[in-house]
């Protein structure tokens, strides 16, 4: 005679499929929300860098003359850094001069200031993360000899 065993089925199977598409559905969303931190934060160092190299390029003469560069140079320059990280949408706000009085000497600085709206790309549940980042730069104006 044939030796015949029966298990008897586990009623525990159908609760490690929901425990585990659970678990799944969290883990898939801390994956996404860690990717989404790492895009924003991205994006509002590429907008600081920018603004910081727009001031740098416009506070620094062409070499032997006291010329500065002008707005459209400048928000060139900005647009490369913008363009490095694809970030789109932003403006650039050059403000100059900006004179500040210490000690009774009066010096002129230049403020570059870049804004770009931040909109997710992942899930629908960050989509209330719609914010707009900014990045500023003042630096004072450089002179020739």
């Amino acid at each position: 005679m044939a030796n015949c065993q029966h298990h008897e089925k586990s009623g525990n199977s159908g609760t490690v499929l929901v425990e585990s598409a659970i678990s799944l559905m969290m883990l898939v969303a801390v994956l996404f929300g860690i990717v989404e931190a790492g895009r924003f934060l991205s994006i509002q160092a590429t907008l600081t860098d920018a603004a910081r190299e727009g001031a740098r390029i416009a506070v620094e003469p062409a070499i032997g003359t006291a010329t500065l560069p002008t707005d459209a140079q400048i928000q060139s320059q900005v647009q490369v850094f913008l363009d490095s990280n694809d970030v789109t949408g932003a403006t650039v706000t050059i403000q100059r001069p900006i004179s500040i009085t210490i000690n009774g000497i009066s010096t002129q600085f230049t403020q570059v200031t870049v804004q770009a709206p931040y909109k997710p790309i992942t899930l629908p549940m960050f989509a209330a993360l719609q914010v707009t980042l900014e990045g500023r730069s003042v630096m004072r104006n450089e002179t020739s000899p």
